[in-house]
């Protein structure tokens, strides 16, 4: 859809353009907003993709999950369309992984799978407050929450990402809530129209 194109790469310019300084100071009030959220307070595992480049960071996010005593998991890209969490106890334990992206090492006894407690922390292009999201394009995190679809599911961005409206397809994955540097939006799914 070339109409979701346009809004990717107009919603990114918006985000790269940011200064490092606003970037980290919106952080900080992101990472805020989310540990007073009761779905934050009520969540024993947080599954989060870690920042990279200018990305919302969560590394703060999972700093704080894991002085929370909450369980920290990360993804690990396994293939065309295919990744998986896995726990990890510090982010010395990430290595530049799939296109730089810092992952852990994918050990089998560390595989995480999402349970009754979990909260996911998604990351995105640009979203709508129907909670439509706009990923990079390569449906890691559709595929993934495709498996998962009553998790609970956040996203970070600046408020530079909120798009009026994004088109949705029949296999796009929705978030209850986002949190940009400017509050918490309640996500309205009953709009639930694909075009």
């Amino acid at each position: 859809m070339e109409q979701r194109k346009v809004i990717r790469k107009q919603k990114l310019a918006l985000r790269a353009a940011l200064s490092p300084e606003e970037r980290q100071s919106a952080g900080q009030v992101m990472a805020g907003l989310l540990f007073s959220c009761p779905l934050w307070k009520e969540a024993e595992e947080i599954f989060s993709y870690v920042s990279f480049r200018e990305e919302a960071d969560t590394l703060q996010i999972l700093r704080g999950a894991l002085a929370q005593g909450k369980k920290a998991a990360v993804p690990k890209v396994e293939g065309k369309r295919r990744m998986s969490f896995y726990y990890i106890d510090s982010m010395e334990e990430l290595n530049p992984g799939f296109m730089g992206i810092p992952e852990p090492s994918g050990a089998k006894e560390r595989k995480a799978v999402p349970g009754e407690q979990t909260l996911f922390i998604m990351p995105g292009a640009a979203f709508d407050t129907t909670g439509a999201r706009l990923g990079y394009g390569g449906g890691f995190y559709d595929t993934y929450l495709a498996e998962y679809p009553s998790v609970p599911r956040v996203a970070l961005a600046y408020s530079v990402q909120i798009a009026d409206r994004i088109p949705s397809e029949s296999h796009d994955i929705r978030v209850r809530l986002i949190i940009t540097e400017k509050g918490m939006i309640r996500c309205s799914q009953d709009f639930r129209e694909i075009r």
